[in-house]
């Protein structure tokens, strides 16, 4: 993910992250992740950044390591360039949010379609011990469907799991 960026941009990203890592461990607390968004005009809280070290800690050290780091700058930079509209309001940890909300649809969309079909939620729910008719679950479709496809595609279903 991190490839998106210049060799240039890596070593701003890298004086930026050994700023925060005050002892020269190589990786960063949530607080001290906390003042390193906010050097780069991201605010948030420790408890938003503590979520956020979640998402990427890729080895479970509940610290995030400078890899780490770039992956979540390369998902903030790519949500930016998909959502200029709402450039200045989006911090860090929306940016976290939307991506599990991504990786958790890519999870369900079993086919790699784009779509999660009726199919998919009737073996999901068997997986899960429940048993839905093909009806009930066009039902629930449909509450979600907002181009009348009879597909959730990522969109509908991120803006399901925002109104929960």
């Amino acid at each position: 993910m991190s490839d998106i960026f210049s060799h240039e941009q890596i070593e701003k990203f890298r004086v930026i992250f050994e700023q925060f890592d005050k002892n020269g461990d190589g990786d960063i607390s949530a607080k001290e992740l906390k003042g390193a968004l906010k050097q780069l005009g991201q605010v948030t809280d420790t408890k938003s950044c503590k979520k956020m070290i979640k998402a990427y800690d890729k080895n479970r050290t509940k610290r995030m390591e400078f890899k780490e780091f770039l992956d979540m700058m390369a998902n903030v930079f790519q949500y930016h360039l998909s959502h200029p509209e709402g450039q200045s309001n989006t911090n860090a940890a929306d940016v976290a949010t939307n991506r599990r909300l991504e990786e958790l649809f890519d999870s369900l969309d079993v086919d790699e379609s784009g779509f999660i079909d009726a199919e998919e939620i009737i073996k999901l729910t068997e997986k899960l011990g429940e048993k839905m008719s093909l009806e009930e679950v066009k039902e629930l479709i449909s509450q979600v469907d907002k181009d009348g496809d009879g597909r959730v595609n990522k969109d509908e279903f991120k803006r399901l799991m925002a109104s929960k």
